[in-house]
C-alpha cells in the first residue's frame, strides 16, 4: 500500500535527563544541545548485551554530526553508446518500481559524477573535488516512491572513486511519505543506543544536480535528503562484522518456501526470480537461508530451539519491539535484513528504512486511515508471518516481549521522542518549507507543523496498542474455492485467542466490495462453509466473535477503483 517500500542520540537534550532520570545507566548520553540549540556531539558507548557474532564497533559513528546538512553535487551524463548507463537523466526519472501494489524490478541507469561540499560547491579534500570525469552510477531508488514526482536516488560509486564515510553505495532518501522528513534519520539514530539490534548511519543531505543529458549548464536544486548507509559487505566490515558472511534484503519475504527460492546450483535456479523475495548482499551460497525457511516450517522443531539456535534471541526480540514501539508496520515483508556470518549457525536481523514510522496522524490527514486492517499494530500486525506466529503462540514469549517493549519505552516515549523532533525540526524545516520541497510537501505549514508535534504523542499510542493487542483476538486469511456447478466452498483460518475463549465466525458474500445488499449473511462455528452461487464475481468477508465481544477481521484486503476493502477478498464463480 505504502512504503517503499512507505533518531539524535536518545540524551541528547538536556530535558532528557529529567525525563528519562540519571538512574537509566544502560543508555549513554550521546548528545545534548547548547543554549541556541546547536546539536553538539558527545561521546557514544553503546553497550551490547549479545555476545560473539554480533559485537557491533561503535567507533563507527563517532564522526556523525545529526545537526550538520552536507551538500552532494550530481552531474548526469549518458554512458557509452549501447552501455547500461546508455540513458538520460528522463529515462532514468521515468523509470516506475510499482504496478498494481506490487514492487517491480527495473532499474535504468545513467553515468554521474558525484562531488560533496557545501552550500558554496564541492570542498578541496571531499568525495570528487577537481574531478572532472565521472565517477558513478545513478538511478532512481524505492518502490511506491517510484511513481511520484520527487524522486530518491542510488548512486554506486566506481572502484577508482574512493569511498564516502567508507561506503560506495550512497542511497539518498527524499521520503515522500513523510511530510516531516524527519523519521528515518531519526528512526536509526534512537536505534543506535538501543542493544542488540545494529543501526546504519545516517546524514542530512542537500542535492544539487545538473542534467548534461538534457543540454543544462547550471545545478538545480532538488531539495533536503536523507542519506542512508546501505547495508553491504562493506557495512559488515565498517560495523565490526564477518564482510564474508551471508547478507539478504528482504524484498517480499514471509520466511515461507516459495518457488523462487532455490540453491544456485538447482538447474531450475532463477536468479530474478530468487530476488523478487529475497536480495542477495552477501555470500552467493543460498543453501543456509534455505535451511533456515524450512526449520521455521517445520512445526515439529520447537520455535524456541530456532530462536535461540537459529535466530539470535537478543536481537530478534529487541528488533520485534522496537519495530512495535515505533509503529513501524511495514516491517512484516520487507524493510529488514538478515545477516549471518559464514562460521556461525545464528541469523541476525538489521533493520532497514523507518520513514514510515509513527504515521497515524498523518495518515489521518491525507484520508487513509481505512485503508489500513484494523489489526496492523502491536503484535497483530506481525500474525501472518510463520515466524512471529509460532514465537507469539507461547505465552512466556509474549512476556518477554512486553517487557522488552516497556524496557524501551522507559526512554523511548514520548518526552524523549518529542525533545528529539523539536532540535531535528530546527535543522530540516528550513529546507522543508522552501521550494522545491514545500511545492511538493502535499500538506501546509500548519497541518505539517500538527504533525511534527504529535510525534511523540504517537509513541504513546504505539506503546498502548502493543498492551491492548496482547489481548485482542488474533486476525486470519480467506480464500474460496470454485468446486464446479455454482458450487462453492469458503475458507478462512482459525482466529486464535490468547484469553482462549471460543471463537465463532460471521460470513458475508456480496457482488460488491463495500458488502451492501449481502447475499450471505450468517454465523458460523467452524471456518469453512459450501455454497451454491450463480456464474459472477463476488466479494466474502470473514469475521471472528468472541463471546465477550471482541473482535478481528482477515488480512486480506483488495484494491477495488483505487479504494482500499481490507478484510475483503474477491472470487469468482464460473
Amino acid at each position: 500500500m505504502r512504503k517503499d517500500n512507505r533518531t539524535l542520540y536518545i540524551g541528547f537534550i538536556l530535558v532528557l535527563v529529567v525525563t528519562v532520570g540519571l538512574s537509566i545507566v544502560r543508555y549513554d548520553m550521546m548528545h545534548h544541545q547548547d543554549e541556541q540549540g546547536t546539536i553538539q556531539q558527545v561521546t557514544v558507548n553503546k553497550e551490547n548485551s549479545s555476545e560473539g557474532d554480533m559485537k557491533e564497533d561503535t567507533s563507527v559513528y563517532d564522526q556523525d554530526d545529526p545537526g550538520s546538512v552536507v551538500c552532494f553535487y550530481v552531474t548526469v551524463r549518458r554512458g557509452d553508446k549501447g552501455s547500461d548507463t546508455d540513458h538520460s537523466f528522463a529515462d532514468v526519472n521515468n523509470v516506475v518500481r510499482f504496478v498494481n501494489d506490487t514492487h517491480v524490478a527495473q532499474d535504468v541507469y545513467a553515468r554521474a559524477l558525484v562531488q560533496v561540499g557545501d552550500e558554496s560547491g564541492p570542498v578541496m579534500g571531499m568525495l570528487g573535488y577537481g574531478t572532472t570525469e565521472t565517477n558513478a552510477r545513478i538511478r532512481i531508488r524505492g518502490n511506491s516512491s517510484s511513481v511520484r514526482p520527487q524522486k530518491s536516488y542510488k548512486l554506486d560509486l566506481d572502484d577508482e572513486a574512493g569511498l564516502w564515510r567508507g561506503q560506495s553505495n550512497i542511497a539518498l532518501n527524499k521520503s515522500v511519505f513523510d511530510v516531516t522528513r524527519i523519521k528515518n534519520k531519526m528512526y536509526f539514530d534512537l536505534l543506535k543506543n538501543v542493544p542488540d539490534v545494529p543501526s546504519i548511519r545516517t546524514q542530512f543531505v542537500h542535492l544539487y544536480i545538473k542534467d548534461e543529458t538534457s543540454g543544462s549548464e547550471t545545478f538545480q536544486d532538488y531539495g533536503f535528503y536523507t542519506q542512508a548507509e546501505v547495508p553491504s559487505k562493506k557495512y559488515l566490515s565498517n560495523h565490526g562484522f564477518d564482510p564474508n558472511g551471508y547478507l539478504y534484503k528482504a524484498i517480499s519475504f514471509n520466511f515461507e518456501m516459495s518457488d523462487e527460492l532455490k540453491t544456485v546450483d538447482d538447474p531450475s535456479y532463477d536468479q530474478a526470480a530468487f530476488e523478487t523475495v529475497l536480495s542477495c548482499k552477501g555470500r552467493e551460497d543460498h543453501t543456509k537461508i534455505l535451511n533456515l525457511i524450512e526449520m521455521i516450517n517445520d512445526r515439529s522443531m520447537d520455535i524456541n530451539d530456532i530462536i535461540g539456535t537459529y535466530i539470535d534471541r537478543d536481537n530478534y526480540i529487541t528488533w520485534l519491539a522496537y519495530n512495535i514501539l515505533m509503529a513501524n508496520i511495514d516491517t512484516t515483508m520487507q524493510n529488514f535484513y538478515l545477516y549471518s556470518p559464514l562460521n556461525s549457525d545464528k541469523w541476525y536481523f538489521i533493520p532497514w528504512d523507518g520513514d514510515n514510522m509513527l504515521h497515524v496522524k498523518e495518515d489521518e490527514m491525507e484520508g487513509l486511515t481505512s485503508a489500513y486492517g484494523s489489526y496492523q499494530h502491536g503484535i497483530s500486525n506481525y500474525w501472518g508471518i510463520i515466524l512471529h506466529q509460532r514465537f507469539l503462540k507461547v505465552d512466556s514469549n509474549r512476556k518477554e516481549l512486553e517487557e522488552k517493549v516497556d524496557e524501551l519505552y522507559q526512554t523511548i516515549n514520548p518526552q524523549s521522542v518529542q525533545a528529539m523532533v523539536d532540535a531535528y525540526n530546527q535543522t530540516v524545516e528550513p529546507y522543508v518549507l522552501s521550494n522545491p520541497d514545500y511545492y511538493y510537501l502535499g500538506h501546509t505549514k500548519q497541518e505539517r507543523d500538527q504533525i511534527v508535534n504529535g510525534l511523540g504523542k504517537e509513541v504513546e499510542d504505539s506503546y498502548l496498542a502493543f498492551k491492548a493487542s496482547l489481548h485482542e483476538l488474533m486476525p486470519m486469511y480467506e480464500t474460496a474455492r470454485d468446486n464446479g456447478n455454482g458450487n462453492v466452498t469458503l475458507l478462512w483460518t482459525e482466529a486464535y485467542d490468547f484469553d482462549n475463549q471460543d471463537v465463532s465466525y460471521h460470513v458475508t458474500v456480496s457482488e460488491y466490495p463495500d458488502m451492501r445488499n449481502p447475499i450471505i449473511d450468517q454465523d458460523e462455528a467452524l471456518t469453512q462453509i459450501d455454497v451454491q452461487l450463480p456464474v459472477g464475481t463476488y466479494y466474502l468477508r470473514v469475521t471472528a466473535c468472541t463471546s465477550d465481544g471482541r473482535n478481528s477481521e482477515a488480512m486480506d484486503k483488495i484494491n477495488v477503483n483505487d479504494v482500499y476493502y481490507p478484510g475483503v477478498i474477491r472470487f469468482e464463480v464460473k
